[in-house]
């Protein structure tokens, strides 16, 4: 059975901290996006834990319904490292809190973005 995320909300400076595995040290990080960074372990592959800068901006809804981001942050890692934290964030638990899909200009081009889902318990924002 999986642990149960924590998280912890600082109002102040608007940035929600979550912890996958809570106590454990993650091996690598990468920043998605300038707003998005994620903490893992590499050698086994799975999220540690995510700080959600800018928190309030990230959950706010649109016309449409959510905002998505890009997650441009991807397009400066190794191909094995991209491959990896797409695994990562694709599946749970970080798929209960970023939706990832992708905006597609053209045939060729697919730019990898996020929504954020607001977590399961009262963050006021």
């Amino acid at each position: 059975m999986a642990p149960v995320p924590t998280y912890s909300y600082d109002n102040e400076v608007d940035v929600l901290y979550i912890s996958f595995a809570p106590g454990e040290q993650p091996t690598a990080a990468v920043e998605l996006n300038d707003n998005i960074l994620l903490r893992f372990n590499l050698t086994e592959k799975y999220a540690v834990g995510m700080t959600l800068m800018d928190f309030s901006v990230l959950v706010q809804m649109t016309q449409l319904g959510p905002r998505s981001f890009p997650l441009s942050g991807l397009q400066n890692l190794e191909p094995e490292w991209r491959e990896t934290v797409i695994e990562i964030i694709t599946a749970p638990p970080v798929s209960q809190i970023l939706h990832v899909s992708s905006y597609t200009p053209s045939m060729a081009d697919a730019i990898p973005i996020t929504s954020v889902e607001k977590p399961p318990i009262p963050v006021s924002v």
